[in-house]
């Protein structure tokens, strides 16, 4: 389905989605085509933002660059010549190059419960890592501030009557980090995320002394021992000391790197596209 929004708005909306996407971009033309070089197009799954032409052309390129995105580990770059006449039917004529890079979604899903002074400056870190992030809250005060003073691209701000509504909207392998302004409600939403049983992480924050009080509450509740200490807190790194909001947000955001950069998190080495392979698509549209 198109969309009404240009490619350049399109990037902040596929960006906040967390969704797969790939641009299209017309890097040569010969003869008549239907738009001119440097015309670009995002492409996900269900929708697609701005056009290179329209027409069997833009239905080709829509074909092919949902073909990569249905395959997902296929190459991050592909550059393909279109001969107006010969694949596409149309009348002008002419061929077209268009390169299509492909931008896979975050391999980090993280969500955050809590809307403090910690959290608020975790996010603006954690806001520069390609993840996608919902940010929990239900004091209204506090979500409207976060939505009205903005918060970057990749972080969706949700407010509930209870946080705990968030955690079945939670999708398998996510990062939570606890730290509302409540330790009852802490209690319930790592009780309600270990049941879940498929969160990459737990986090908690608060002192060495809640943090063992949480832990003998949990053994009580008859979570096993690898459940409890699946739970890390106080949640952060070491080697980052300090009380001050700023120093716990970025001992928190030092761990989660750590943990989004693990080994099986690596994207795989994108070397892109030979000379060899742009010149001969570009020879094929000057013979086209």
């Amino acid at each position: 389905m198109m969309s009404s929004l240009n490619w350049v708005q399109a990037l902040a909306e596929v960006e906040k989605s967390g969704q797969a996407w790939v641009m299209a971009t017309v890097i040569g033309t010969k003869g008549s085509s239907p738009r001119e070089s440097a015309s670009k197009m995002v492409i996900t799954s269900e929708h697609s933002f701005d056009t290179i032409g329209g027409g069997q052309l833009e239905y080709a390129v829509c074909q092919k660059a949902r073909a990569i995105l249905e395959a997902g580990d296929g190459p991050s770059h592909v550059l393909e010549n279109f001969p107006l006449a010969a694949k596409t039917n149309q009348c002008c004529g002419g061929a077209v190059s268009v390169l299509l890079e492909y931008f896979p979604e975050p391999a980090a899903k993280i969500t955050i419960f809590g809307m403090g002074h910690v959290a608020t400056t975790l996010v603006n870190v954690l806001g520069e890592m390609p993840a996608k992030i919902s940010w929990v809250d239900s004091r209204d005060n506090l979500a409207q501030d976060k939505q009205m003073i903005g918060t970057p691209s990749n972080v969706t701000p949700f407010l509930y009557q209870s946080m705990l509504e968030h955690i079945d909207r939670m999708s398998a392998n996510e990062i939570a980090l606890v730290m509302t302004h409540d330790h009852a409600l802490d209690y319930q939403l790592v009780e309600a995320l270990l049941d879940r049983k498929d969160c990459r992480f737990i986090g908690l924050i608060g002192s060495q002394t809640k943090a063992m009080r949480f832990k003998k509450r949990l053994a009580s509740a008859s979570f096993s021992k690898a459940e409890i200490d699946s739970v890390h807190s106080p949640v952060g790194i070491p080697e980052v000391a300090g009380k001050k909001p700023f120093e716990i947000a970025i001992s928190i955001a030092g761990q989660i790197i750590q943990l989004t950069q693990s080994i099986t998190d690596q994207p795989k080495k994108v070397t892109g596209l030979t000379w060899k392979e742009i010149n001969g698509a570009l020879v094929d549209a000057k013979g086209a």
